[in-house]
């Protein structure tokens, strides 16, 4: 009965030391996953600003801007490129840890090669700090290490095949947003369209709860009657959204583009003041050498411009997207009320 005793005593003391073993490497394992697995955020909610540093790059900070972010405190971000960020931030996990061996490797290559991202919220210092190396060969996901620590993760996003480390290595062009026009019609005090070389066809609106139109230089043959109103209210609503094709930075003809007598000119001016431009020359007359355009008529027929702003950008536009802003004077006074393309 002793014995029985005994036994019963040394189980119960190799039990408790079992529990106590197992409950330690959780804890040291939830220590790890809360010390260096923590990449992500909860909800974007939680984050007002984001700077990218890489090594090989000029840095790049996102400031949010209500429900929009602003790239290095000038330009609008593209939101349909910037959610890949979004996602990267809110939705990666751990696919596995490394062998121990590879660690120093790949701590060296994060070093030599890395991008540091840190994320605000409201303070001077980051809240979160981790450097993303690079991607693992088989598609498995990224090498990624939490600032201060030591241990490496191969991160990955559920869904995608591939790695991770391209959505925080692009120009700062490529996250820029490619929309040239997105102003809401109540903002808008003004609009003016000139064509140099057609100034009859030239016009600008005032708007207003009546719209008026005016032409910028009194025409010969005088249109009668009063210019429809659905084509105004129309023309002042394209504005609300209209995008370019791409953005140029770096194409060789651009200053000689520039020396250049514009099609047209479109001026914009806001109800708190300020005063946006955009210039617009034929593609087809200065890439493929085509006539150059002369009447409203002959820059109506293009396919393609190059669009030159305010900020010193330059774009390419479709006609079949851009199209409605080329009106002249006269086509306010058709009786249809379809703003043509």
């Amino acid at each position: 009965m002793k014995k029985l005793v005994g036994l019963l005593v040394i189980l119960c003391a190799l039990s408790a030391g079992a529990y106590f073993l197992i409950k330690k490497g959780q804890a040291t394992e939830k220590g790890i996953v809360s010390a260096d697995r923590g990449f992500t955020v909860k909800s974007m909610d939680e984050v007002d600003k984001i700077v990218i540093k890489h090594v090989k790059l000029q840095p790049m900070v996102f400031t949010r801007k209500g429900k929009s972010w602003v790239l290095n405190g000038s330009y609008d971000v593209d939101p349909a490129v910037f959610v890949n960020i979004e996602r990267v931030l809110t939705n990666m996990t751990l696919s596995y840890i490394p062998p121990a061996a590879a660690t120093p490797n790949i701590l060296k290559s994060i070093k030599e090669n890395g991008i540091q991202v840190d994320l605000y919220n409201g303070d001077e210092e980051p809240f979160k700090i981790f450097h993303i190396g690079s991607d693992v060969q088989k598609s498995e996901g990224t090498y990624m290490v939490m600032a201060g620590s030591n241990q490496p993760y191969v991160m990955q996003l559920p869904g995608l095949q591939g790695g991770l480390r391209s959505r925080f290595e692009q120009h700062a062009k490529n996250y820029r947003d490619k929309v040239i026009y997105r102003m809401a019609p109540e903002d808008i005090a003004k609009i003016k369209v000139e064509y140099p070389k057609d100034n009859f066809s030239s016009f600008e609106i005032i708007n207003g709860a009546t719209p008026v139109l005016k032409p910028l230089i009194i025409l010969p043959d005088q249109p009668q009657g009063a210019p429809n109103q659905r084509l105004l209210m129309g023309f002042i609503s394209q504005f609300a959204n209209m995008g370019s094709e791409g953005l140029i930075t770096e194409m060789p003809e651009r200053d000689s583009i520039l020396t250049l007598t514009p099609n047209a000119i479109l001026t914009i001016e806001t109800k708190n003041g300020n005063k946006l431009y955009h210039k617009f020359y034929n593609y087809e007359h200065i890439v493929l050498g085509e006539d150059n355009p002369i009447t409203h008529a002959d820059i109506i027929g293009a396919n393609r411009f190059f669009i030159y702003d305010t900020k010193d950008d330059m774009y390419t536009g479709q006609m079949r997207v851009i199209g409605g802003i080329f009106y002249s004077y006269k086509d306010f006074f058709r009786k249809d009320a379809a703003i043509k393309n």
